[in-house]
């Protein structure tokens, strides 16, 4: 009972902010429609549409918001800026029905609403705010259908957003999207005659979408992707202290710790998983202690996160108990490539000169973890699974390194 009655509150949390969003957007749109004079069945219809475009948001948002996180702390922060993002979205469309259409500044809010999310759910949030703003100024599908393509554009040059800040490009790219849709959708159809006064408008609103731009891009990186760089870069140091005295103390669990860290962040490339997290777990697998005592203490001195904790808490419990549900993707991708190094050494083992077939080896242990129930309450999909065997397989050549 306690258990549902949890339940019923996450969900309630979870559905409680899309659904003031939605009420709200349909409040502000209608109250502007009163304040310009329109008739009583002009505002119901503007209310019910714009009740529609928030419940979109609100619905979208709830069910595709990514949940499984690879830090839960910046997870909670990446939410909430999230929200606070959608709302000032949310009142700048409402602002740019007071300005010309060639002024709309939506490509940004395509991008920015994806970098905090997903680019699915970006693009659903910026095209319902997109088009309760074609319905406010009665501008017509057209303008609408310019800065869909320019905003839908952008975010598949912009994203995903790697290691490195990538502007250059993308900036030019995009800009050139921008000001052709705009030339061909506005300029060409509402004046006779091309101007370079015309182009002034559409001209500032690509370098106002890009400075935009680069700015979100640089507070999202030293925020979320940026915070624990020169930690892992310490701890995946392979010269790091820790690691060599594992060498020195046991050679076997530091080859196969360096081995799985390996197929670690190979794995999580795939998956789209946070790299520096699921390679320093293949890393210090083998040196976290059982005691729960002393593993906390282990934890405090090295200075892991919250993620790399759970995830390493969670392959303990495995390798206590092998029948237990692994939870977290990346747990399954740590367990998984230690399972497939320690047979594969194993084998070579006995065996020197032995021919490895990666391919049965890969399908006799993924099939032994889905028969145990392993998999049961994961996050993890088929098409992960297939994913995962895939570099399994084809990774024949560096399978002599472990003989």
């Amino acid at each position: 009972m306690k258990t549902e009655q949890k339940k019923h509150r996450k969900n309630s949390n979870r559905i409680l902010p899309g659904l003031i969003f939605a009420v709200f957007y349909a409040l502000i749109l209608s109250f502007l429609g009163f304040l310009s004079g329109s008739e009583k069945d002009e505002l119901l219809q503007r209310a019910l549409f714009s009740l529609m475009l928030g419940g979109i948001v609100s619905f979208c948002v709830r069910k595709c918001y990514p949940v499984s996180e690879t830090d839960p702390e910046i997870s909670s922060r990446r939410k909430k800026s999230f929200w606070i993002l959608l709302y000032v979205s949310m009142f700048l469309s409402v602002l740019f029905t007071y300005f010309p259409n060639t002024i709309w500044v939506f490509m940004p809010v395509f991008v920015i609403l994806s970098l905090f999310s997903t680019p699915y759910i970006g693009v659903c949030c910026a095209s319902s705010l997109l088009a309760g703003c074609s319905i406010v100024t009665g501008c017509g599908s057209l303008v609408f259908f310019l800065y869909f393509i320019s905003g839908v554009f952008a975010v598949t040059i912009y994203l995903p957003i790697g290691k490195e800040l990538r502007f250059g490009l993308p900036a030019f790219l995009s800009s050139l999207c921008l000001l052709s849709c705009e030339v061909c959708g506005i300029i060409i159809t509402a004046y006779n005659g091309l101007n370079i006064q015309l182009f002034i408008l559409p001209m500032a609103n690509a370098l106002l979408s890009l400075i935009i731009i680069y700015y979100a891009f640089r507070v999202y990186s030293s925020a979320f992707i940026y915070k624990y760089t020169d930690l892992y870069q310490t701890l995946c140091d392979t010269e790091n202290e820790y690691l060599l005295e594992l060498k020195e103390s046991n050679p076997k669990s530091y080859m196969l710790s360096i081995h799985t860290a390996y197929f670690c962040d190979r794995v999580s490339g795939a998956l789209s998983l946070d790299k520096d997290v699921v390679k320093c777990g293949g890393y210090y697998h083998e040196l976290t202690p059982s005691d729960k005592e002393d593993r906390e203490a282990f934890y405090d001195d090295m200075g892991f996160t919250v993620s790399l904790r759970e995830m390493l808490d969670e392959y303990k419990d495995y390798s206590l108990d092998p029948g237990v549900s692994i939870k977290r993707i990346e747990s399954a991708a740590l367990i998984i490539s230690r399972t497939i190094v320690m047979t594969a050494m194993a084998v070579f083992e006995k065996d020197k000169n032995a021919q490895l077939d990666s391919s049965k080896l890969t399908d006799a242990v993924f099939d032994r973890f889905v028969k145990r129930g392993n998999f049961d309450e994961c996050d993890i999909t088929f098409a992960d699974i297939n994913s995962m065997k895939k570099i399994f397989k084809e990774e024949k050549l560096y399978y002599d390194f472990l003989r």
